[in-house]
């Protein structure tokens, strides 16, 4: 198996894990929004690094290898359709490290349930057709 499907595979798992918890994600119960917070973390982390070995499948060359970068080069070659909501994303991805509130946490696990967890399954759909 390719670097780039093994990649993809675990991007997928992590997306469908991800996506799990927040179907079940009522905004009540602070066990499972930690639960939605931290699979959004993991499954952050592998979309970049799932792009960025995509990129360099696709032959794509990239400045450097900072998630933003890549999230734009992942825009321009219609790898996702809003490049702000990725980069809202990254921010508030840098920020669940950080969270010593409630009730920012509750706002980034709105955005996650809201915006992120589609955003991520258009990647999703997106990298399969290219396999």
């Amino acid at each position: 198996m390719r670097s780039v499907e093994f990649k993809y595979m675990n991007l997928k798992k992590a997306y469908l894990r991800l996506k799990e918890v927040s179907d079940m994600y009522d905004g009540k119960n602070d066990i499972i929004r930690d639960s939605l917070i931290q699979r959004f973390e993991f499954t952050y982390e592998l979309t970049h690094k799932t792009l960025k070995e995509f990129m360099k499948y696709l032959g794509v060359t990239l400045e450097n290898s900072f998630p933003r970068t890549i999230y734009k080069k992942a825009y321009v070659n219609n790898l996702i359709s809003d490049d702000s909501v990725w980069i809202n994303l990254l921010e508030d991805r840098n920020c669940t490290s950080h969270i010593y509130n409630e009730s920012l946490a509750d706002e980034i696990a709105k955005r996650i349930v809201d915006k992120y967890v589609d955003a991520i399954g258009e990647l999703v759909d997106n990298l399969e057709k290219l396999l």
